[in-house]
């Protein structure tokens, strides 16, 4: 629920002294962050953020503006101090990261999520941020996408479409890759970092493969829930669990 909703709500059921004080709370907030229309509540999502609770239930992107879904992303990551990793202020990190584009016609049904995903930042010290538990430092990672034709692995921020790895759950990881459409790119580490924290509940309906990433020969990094605790780990590429999806993330020519 943003600021402007609930004064809506509270005009609503005739509590307006209540609904003039959160209206001044947004002005005020406003006039110190002019690039920002509105914020999330703590403790709320938008409607299509909140957690799946059965494989069978969908969930198209966004049902907010693409606007509104930029500004809570980027807002996510502001909560999480990784302006403050960088040395930024809050308006200076957001900047930073590109708007994101209406989705293309032939996307729908298939790269349905859109993403603001941060380079700038270690994936482990990213994990630190985010209160994800990192177990693979010192392995031998590289971007699997990287063998692929005409493809540079990004060094700036980007915003892309995923699929958050409901299409593909129980398909094993060397599958996913083997299938990629030329308008798909294999989804990395990074791609699960932003993916969780854009909506940190999608692990209690599935754990993310990442094919993107690489780990030693014959394995391929993935985020899951271990003991309660969001985990980014790793698992055999050949190796189908229903309970995965691999995350596949969209390219744009």
């Amino acid at each position: 629920m943003t600021l402007e909703h609930a004064k809506n709500v509270l005009e609503e059921l005739g509590d307006n002294d209540l609904a003039e004080i959160v209206s001044g709370a947004r002005e005020a907030f406003n006039r110190r962050h002019p690039g920002i229309k509105d914020i999330f509540l703590p403790g709320t999502v938008p409607v299509e953020k909140q957690a799946i609770k059965t494989s069978e239930t969908r969930k198209i992107y966004p049902e907010i503006s693409l606007e509104e879904e930029w500004q809570r992303q980027t807002q996510g990551f502001i909560r999480l101090g990784f302006h403050t990793k960088l040395g930024l202020t809050e308006e200076n990190y957001s900047r930073r990261f590109p708007k994101f584009t209406p989705q293309p016609e032939n996307f729908k049904g298939r790269l349905d999520a859109p993403v603001l995903v941060e380079t700038r930042i270690s994936p482990e010290d990213q994990c630190k941020l985010a209160g994800i538990q990192y177990v693979l430092g010192g392995l031998a990672k590289r971007d699997w996408n990287e063998k692929r034709k005409d493809y540079t692995t990004p060094k700036a921020p980007y915003a892309v479409w995923l699929e958050d790895g409901r299409n593909n759950l129980g398909k094993k990881p060397e599958d996913v890759r083997k299938n990629l459409k030329d308008d798909e790119i294999a989804g990395t580490e990074l791609d699960g970092i932003a993916l969780y924290i854009s909506n940190p509940k999608i692990l209690e309906h599935h754990s993310l493969d990442l094919p993107g990433t690489s780990v030693g020969s014959a394995r391929a990094a993935c985020l899951r829930l271990w003991h309660g605790r969001p985990r980014l780990s790793y698992g055999w590429i050949d190796s189908a669990d229903p309970r995965f999806g691999s995350v596949v993330r969209g390219r744009q020519k």
